[in-house]
């Protein structure tokens, strides 16, 4: 990944320029929580290696140790335990993505409110923590291996 400043420009879904700009921190938090996911993972044997195969084991694996979650169980502790979660998936995602196919973490702006992204070499931008946490409290039945296989192409 080269080092740049400023904004980069992508295609929206209706060739509408998107503004785009890396964060180079951001991407290294992305990078750490990825790693945590994977060692999640791990402990519960599943292959979590960054491999294009791997995401749907991270899928299992976020729904799996969301699950384990008691659903009746509501406090502080429990939300945090469920936003650490779904960050990670994500993370994990936006990773796996970053390493095989290329990529940036960054902000981009949707309905004039600014928004924490992902955007692939492509030019394609995707909202990796927003997909994990559709996807964790079931309001996305499709597994993320949907998604990382659209923005693979």
């Amino acid at each position: 990944m080269t080092a740049a400043s400023g904004s980069e420009e992508g295609q929206g879904s209706a060739g509408a320029v998107v503004p785009f700009t890396p964060d180079y921190a951001a991407a290294g938090q992305m990078a750490i929580r990825a790693s945590s996911f994977a060692i999640r993972g791990r402990d519960l044997d599943f292959a979590l290696d960054y491999s294009d195969a791997s995401i749907e084991a991270a899928d299992d694996t976020g729904v799996q140790l969301w699950e384990s979650l008691a659903p009746d169980h509501a406090g502080e502790e429990s939300e945090e335990v469920r936003a650490n979660l779904i960050v990670e998936l994500g993370a994990y995602f936006g990773e796996t993505l970053r390493r095989n196919r290329g990529g940036r973490w960054g902000w981009t702006t949707m309905d004039g409110r600014r928004v924490f992204a992902f955007r692939t070499d492509a030019g394609l931008t995707a909202f990796p923590l927003h997909s994990a946490r559709k996807r964790l409290r079931g309001e996305d039945l499709d597994s993320l291996v949907v998604l990382y296989q659209f923005l693979s192409r």
